[in-house]
Formats: C-alpha cells, structure tokens, sequence
C-alpha cells in the first residue's frame, strides 16, 4: 500500500496519530482530523493527564502491544464536545499515539439525555407516594 493510500485510510476513518519525539512532544503523521485541531495544537498534550506516563511505561517495555485509555472527552472552542479513546502503540523503534473518535458517544449521551427529561417530567405529575399519604387513608391505620 502506498503512502498516499494509507493517509487515505487514516483520513477516512478520522483517527490521529502522532509519533513521540526524542524531546517528549509529539508530531502528527499526516493530517489529524478535523475533530482534533483544537485539542492537537499542544504537542505534549497535557489533556491526557495521567495516561501519558503510562504510555512512557509501556513503551519502555521491548514487546509490540496496544496501551488504550478512556473513554476521554474534550471540549472544543465552539463547546462542541468530543469523546475519544487513545491507544500508545509500542512498534519497533515507533513510539505513537493513535486517537478514535468515538461515534457512539454523541447518540448515546442524548438518549440518556432524554431518558433522564422524561423521568424528571414523569416525576412532576406523579401520584404522590404510600408514604405521603400516611394518616389520610381510614384504611390504612399505618405502615409497618
């Protein structure tokens, strides 16, 4: 597969990826995607709080693996948030980062989001509960 052609499978599927430096920062192998660009600007991405150390642990180890975190969320300029996983892969003499976006967040968060609406409303206009009526039952002397 050529170059090109992978940098086209890389933008399809909107996933970052940044090759760690001698220095510690990071640089992008290709373009990352546009849901990143507020976030990729700092090339320590300091966000990934205590994730990256982590990576600097796992890939001081001689083994190829995959080191994922998360799910992460950040918010860009706009407020617009974004949820994504970040995966450190240790490859021969290759140190990187690999960022996915999470698709199934956004429709997620807003089912629950409605999910909770409807129980907050549900709860407004609700029959009051046994407790509530306790003394104003004659039938019910009182709750054991």
């Amino acid at each position: 597969m050529s170059n090109d052609a992978l940098q086209a499978v890389v933008a399809a599927l909107e996933i970052g990826i940044f090759e760690q430096r001698p220095d510690g920062g990071f640089s992008s192998m290709g373009t990352p995607p546009a849901w990143m660009a507020a976030f990729s600007r700092n090339p320590t991405f300091p966000f990934l709080g205590s994730f990256l150390p982590q990576a600097r642990q796992f890939w001081s180890t001689t083994h190829a693996d995959r080191l994922t975190w998360g799910p992460c969320a950040e918010v860009d300029a706009d407020g617009r948030e974004f949820h994504f996983t970040v995966s450190a892969l240790s490859l021969p003499d290759l140190k990187v980062l690999v960022f996915e976006l999470d698709r199934h967040a956004e429709p997620m968060r807003a089912l629950l989001q409605k999910l909770r609406d409807q129980a907050l409303s549900h709860g407004r206009g609700a029959e009051p509960h046994a407790t509530d009526t306790v003394g104003t039952d004659p039938d019910r002397s009182r709750l054991v």
